[in-house]
């Protein structure tokens, strides 16, 4: 199958920003909504729409990826009554467009928007919602019922920012767009706590107290002169509550491949060139692997390399392009690219993020963009299949304990005094979170493995005690909420709401906007993550064997060697350079100085932290990205607003 097809007829549209204004009181001024636009460049820079009428105003910016010649927005429906801006992409909507034609309506574009529009004329917005497969954000304006919809995709992909207040609504695909409309100077303490131990912020918060993330699978509704409603339309427990358990092993393995390889292929529609992010994990490798199989030609994969060896997977990388024969590039980083772009990357994200893969998930968006529009993603894998070191910590804390007591204190006492050094770090870092979690309970030992910053413990010591505020309810709240009577299953929902949402969509989402570059996510596909949930957990980590049923499902076109790799993800050395190259500048960002004025953190608890990492006592990298980061934002958004 050739990937650029003959299929002309059916097209989806493309990769985006959109924003808007809601004025409760005043016509909106287009003048005021073209500024909103302009921030809006990098996500779409080959085209700007906007529509203003009385109180409300859309804008949209385009980066074309399908449909070149009729996906212009606004758009609107045949007999003018909806307008809609739209950013995303709908991956059914050949089925859903076959369903319209049959119900006898018409279309006179080939783009997925006007499959939007004519299905909320037939379903009505919540249903239509609910049958969308696809990554969106959009705005919906129906012109009879003088009604506003603002919309979020199910699991978080395409992200949504807004603030309401008693005279206006605003929102944006990104936070830069809205900075003119609120007091930068209010942090959110909630927003900052998050980003202090999780080292993201997730929906509903931001760090600003007056704006918010619309949630994954929420819509907002607004009529004039009626309270704003917020709905969900989509909850992952009510559809799979009707749905069977999988219990053989066999047919579970051959329902996952078919449905990968069906969403693989879906997400390969493009009248652009496209290619793969390519790891070299397991992940990654099965998504780049499926493409070959579907493709008639060679695909184009890129990866990252480090010259720090210890950090470097291009090997592993490689290993899959040879066996796909892909056209491979990669690139290797070393402290000279990232310490030109550093600055650049922190702040594109408009509020503190800590997760430091930002920076090589920005190069390797960076170095496809010069070849491709659309690139395919390992993304979800982990959330929904168990890829993630910290759902062992119950197995390993399980083992540790049924240790001799004797045994048991020579090694902690081996651990204490041991110092991090490149050969220790992986070992240290994994054994301390092990005997860190011995007495908790099975939400705590989760909520604490979260915890890629602070602890609450050291959050609290950290924060001066204004800034101080809780987060772990919230967490368990979802924890809870997920009606199983597995822990892990547990977890793995609980990751899908927060570590999903709040960190691996919105980088990926970042790094390739910020490179006018779009990203899809095979694995998550709502059949996929679906299947997953209906099945055993001895299907996803048996015993300490990770992502079982993907080993197992492709092990047949994947390398052994890729089947036995030990997890890296795209880590970043940070912890080595704030010993060396970043020395200087991270004691210039946490200087007594610094943060006295700022009086947010306590200097004695900062200095402590960087001097027990400089010495190598200690491996805080985690804690001292995020400070960094933070300081990095609050220098450039707080004291030079």
């Amino acid at each position: 199958m050739d990937v650029e097809r003959n299929e002309t007829f059916y097209k989806i549209n493309h990769m985006c920003g959109i924003t808007g204004i809601i004025n409760k009181q005043n016509p909106v001024q287009l003048s005021e909504l073209k500024a909103m636009c302009d921030q809006l460049q990098l996500r779409g820079p080959d085209a700007e729409g906007t529509w203003v009428s009385d109180y409300l105003g859309l804008g949209h910016r385009r980066l074309s990826v399908i449909d070149l010649e009729t996906g212009d927005q606004p758009m609107f429906s045949q007999n003018g009554n909806l307008v809609l801006v739209y950013n995303g992409e709908i991956y059914n909507f050949k089925e859903l467009r076959a369903e319209l034609v049959e119900l006898k309506y018409t279309f006179i574009t080939n783009s997925d928007t006007e499959v939007i529009l004519n299905g909320y004329l037939q379903y009505g917005i919540k249903e239509l919602l609910k049958r969308l497969e696809g990554m969106f954000a959009f705005a919906l304006y129906d012109k009879e019922k003088d009604e506003v919809f603002i919309t979020r995709d199910k699991f978080g992909e395409k992200p949504l920012y807004y603030i309401e207040n008693e005279e206006n609504l605003y929102f944006a695909s990104e936070l830069k767009a809205l900075e003119s409309k609120f007091d930068k100077k209010n942090i959110d303490k909630k927003g900052l706590n998050f980003f202090l131990s999780l080292s993201y912020i997730p929906a509903p918060h931001t760090i600003y107290s007056e704006v918010k993330k619309l949630p994954a699978a929420h819509f907002i509704q607004y009529k004039k002169g009626q309270k704003t409603k917020f709905h969900q339309y989509y909850d992952l427990q009510e559809n799979i509550a009707n749905q069977s358990v999988q219990n053989n092993f066999q047919v579970a393995c051959e329902e996952l491949r078919d449905k990968l390889k069906s969403s693989v292929e879906k997400r390969m529609l493009s009248d652009v060139p496209l290619g793969a992010f390519l790891s070299g994990g397991i992940d990654s490798s099965i998504v780049a692997t499926l493409m070959a199989e579907i493709s008639d030609t060679p695909i184009n994969t890129f990866s990252i390399g480090f010259k720090e060896k210890t950090y470097d997977e291009s090997e592993r990388a490689q290993l899959i392009a040879d066996k796909i024969k892909s056209n491979h590039t990669v690139h290797f980083l070393d402290y000279k690219d990232v310490v030109e772009v550093v600055d650049d990357i922190i702040l594109h994200y408009d509020e503190p993020f800590g997760d430091s893969s930002a920076l090589p998930s920005h190069y390797v968006a960076k170095l496809a963009r010069e070849k491709v529009t659309v690139v395919l993603t390992g993304d979800c894998a982990d959330e929904l299949f168990g890829g993630y070191e910290k759902y062992l910590g119950q197995h390993y804390i399980a083992k540790f304990k049924k240790w001799p007591k004797l045994f048991q204190q020579i090694v902690k006492a081996t651990v204490a005094i041991t110092p991090h050094t490149r050969l220790t770090n992986s070992i240290l870092r994994r054994a301390k979170k092990v005997l860190s979690n011995l007495d908790k309970s099975e939400f705590e030992i989760h909520y604490n493995l979260m915890c890629l910053g602070f602890s609450d413990k050291e959050r609290m010591t950290l924060l001066e005690k204004d800034f101080q505020e809780e987060i772990k309810s919230e967490i368990e709240t979802v924890y809870n909420s997920y009606q199983s009577s597995e822990s892990l299953e547990k977890g793995f929902y609980t990751d899908l709401h927060f570590v999903l949402e709040g960190d691996m969509l919105a980088k990926v989402d970042r790094a390739c906007m910020k490179n006018s570059l779009e990203a899809r996510v095979p694995f998550l596909d709502s059949e996929i993550v679906e299947m997953a949930y209906r099945l055993p957990i001895n299907f996803k980590i048996k015993g300490n064997n990770k992502k079982y049923i993907l080993k197992e499902t492709f092990k047949d076109v994947l390398p052994s060697e890729t089947i036995n790799f030990r997890k890296k993800g795209f880590g970043v050395p940070v912890d080595l350079w704030f010993r060396n190259e970043l020395k200087i500048e991270i004691e210039s960002l946490l200087s007594q100085e610094l943060i006295e004025r700022q009086g947010i953190f306590n200097y004695k608890i900062v200095k402590t932290l960087l001097d027990e990492h400089l010495s190598g006592k200690e491996n805080h990298k985690g804690k001292l990205w995020n400070l960094f980061v933070f300081q990095k934002w609050y220098l450039n958004k707080i004291e030079q607003a």
